[in-house]
């Protein structure tokens, strides 16, 4: 394996650089020892167009003579994405609560469901009982069904409620995340996924 490389600086590489190694990268006659130096080089050099050249060679029908080339772009993935100075880590932080946001949302949802599923299994128990009520002449069975339609209704009460709570918070949930969303500024985080950022954690973090 290639000698491990440090960050690599982007000012020190013009456009005439990324075109050469992706002629290098994607030409047959290129030795394996100079793909690697390549892909060394690039997993240590914290731009789009270098992440784009990786890809693309990952694609490539040489890929697999670099043995070590996913985790070389796990690396430059996380060189690029690493915050450069106050304002990148304050989007990178509200990047991670944005996640966090709709994390919560869809165990919400969850829970509204198991609201609006246990509500319709009440009207259906209540509608069976009301069917009982009209075919039952017993009086103390009448009033069996009673007690227990008066429970059912008292705990239809309290889904609904409940229901109505999750439904309101839900919304506020997704304004909040939205409005985070909004304010992130840095270019390459807004359209990365939760999974790109697992490497990533802050002081404090948990």
């Amino acid at each position: 394996m290639t000698q491990h490389k440090d960050i690599q600086n982007p000012d020190d590489y013009t456009d005439k650089d990324y075109q050469k190694w992706e002629y290098l990268l994607l030409d047959s006659e290129t030795s394996r020892e100079e793909l690697e130096e390549i892909v060394m080089t690039l997993a240590h050099l914290p731009t789009e167009e270098a992440q784009d050249l990786l890809k693309k060679f990952e694609q490539s029908d040489r890929s697999d003579e670099v043995s070590w080339l996913e985790p070389a772009m796990d690396e430059g993935k996380m060189w690029l994405l690493d915050p450069k100075n106050a304002r990148e880590e304050r989007d990178l932080k509200a990047l991670k609560l944005y996640f966090e946001k709709q994390e919560k949302i869809v165990d919400l949802m969850i829970k509204k469901d198991e609201h609006t599923y246990r509500i319709d299994q009440i009207n259906i128990e209540l509608d069976a009982l009301e069917q009982m009520a009209k075919d039952e002449s017993d009086i103390g069975q009448q009033q069996e069904i009673e007690i227990r339609k008066s429970a059912l209704h008292e705990l239809t009460v309290w889904e609904k409620n409940h229901l109505e709570e999750t439904e309101n918070e839900m919304k506020m949930e997704d304004k909040i995340a939205d409005t985070i969303k909004a304010s992130i500024t840095t270019g390459r985080y807004k359209e990365l996924h939760p999974w790109d950022i697992e490497g990533f954690h802050f002081d404090g973090e948990e």
